[in-house]
């Protein structure tokens, strides 16, 4: 009978003849089944035109589409399209303005099966909701966007390590749309939880040491090409390779894996390996063969990062190791990609390559 040990953060997960249970390495609280999203939520205002104006021209659009964005509730709605499988439960911890944006964000979070605090969410100091103007090359699904943060950045440390004591989540998922400290503190808070802390950095500083300060309470760290390149300092230098920038960040204290999502190629997964630490797994990973939505044409990648941390998350805490449940992100993104703005498949949409056969938490 063999027993497989994968180690992870401040606990172990044990995983013997396909079951999986959480052993907590320090006696920290035994998380529950919750993956808390601590990030942003704004009101997406989305405009579609054949051709992205450049710096002074302006173009005439297609279409137009407000909807419910920032990566913190994009990732959450990601998260919270699996309740059909009753694998976790989506919670976003996130701050709005008491406008019609912030009642439409909330509105659309608690319709895609996410949970929240209305009574700690909503401001009621005259701050507005956080809105993000975006324009869509309707050819191409390139995009620009910018972000006016609001209520965003009103979410204090504070603010977040009170909320996730409370939830005590199996996995605390970030990104840096909200104050620097307010998300180190959600991996901070996770860690001592003993949670699985992720963290996506965007947008990505472009100061190669501001992050160093995370590293060691983040267990998986998941940029995509451009962030990992400039969070490395190595924009324009094509002499170092994904791989070998990965291994930096392990080398910076990066607890388990860096994760690269590199678009159509899938994503690399450089991690530790669990016997020694200096040795270093190198995989990639990609959506499943039989994925029927790699026929489709992509209409627009707004999201599609997001997507797959949401998705990646929502795997880990049904306990799929670290490539598997990677592989199925990238198809959960695969079929993203497949529609207009950030919308995300619904879990009866899912094909059974994307299921998880028998959740392993409980």
């Amino acid at each position: 009978m063999k027993t497989w040990y994968y180690f992870l953060s401040t606990f172990f997960l044990i995983k013997n003849q396909g079951s999986i249970m959480v052993v907590n390495a320090f006696s920290a609280p035994t998380p529950t089944r919750t993956v808390a999203f601590v990030g942003s939520a704004n009101q997406d205002l989305t405009s579609y035109t054949p051709t992205i104006p450049v710096l002074g021209e302006t173009v005439l659009g297609d279409t137009f589409a407000t909807s419910t964005g920032g990566k913190g509730a994009n990732q959450a709605r990601a998260c919270g399209s699996f309740a059909g499988g009753n694998y976790c439960e989506a919670r976003m911890i996130c701050r709005v303005g008491n406008d019609v944006f912030g009642k439409e964000i909330l509105e659309t979070l608690s319709k895609s099966g996410v949970t929240f605090d209305e009574d700690n969410t909503v401001l009621t100091d005259g701050t507005s909701s956080g809105v993000a103007a975006i324009v869509v090359d309707q050819n191409s699904g390139d995009n620009m966007i910018i972000v006016s943060p609001g209520a965003n950045f009103k979410l204090t440390p504070e603010n977040v390590d009170q909320e996730l004591k409370s939830l005590k989540p199996v996995v605390v998922t970030t990104q840096l749309e909200i104050p620097m400290k307010t998300a180190l503190q959600a991996m901070k808070s996770g860690q001592e939880l003993g949670s699985i802390t992720v963290l996506n950095p965007a947008p990505a500083p472009k100061d190669e040491g501001a992050l160093d300060e995370f590293y060691p309470f983040v267990d998986i760290f998941i940029p995509n090409e451009t962030e990992l390149r400039t969070i490395c300092g190595k924009v324009g230098d094509d002499s170092v390779d994904e791989t070998d920038m990965a291994k930096s960040l392990l080398e910076k204290g990066v607890k388990q894996a860096v994760v690269c999502t590199l678009g159509a190629r899938g994503a690399l997964i450089v991690a530790r390996g669990s016997d020694n630490d200096d040795d270093v797994k190198v995989t990639m990973v990609d959506a499943p063969e039989d994925l029927p939505a790699r026929n489709e044409p992509i209409k627009d990648t707004i999201g599609a990062g997001d997507a797959f941390c949401g998705a990646l998350s929502c795997y880990l805490a049904a306990g799929l190791d670290l490539e598997e449940a990677s592989g199925m992100a990238c198809g959960f993104a695969s079929m993203s990609v497949r529609r207009q703005g950030a919308t995300y498949p619904t879990f009866a949409e899912l094909p059974d390559s994307l299921k998880v056969k028998k959740p392993a938490l409980s």
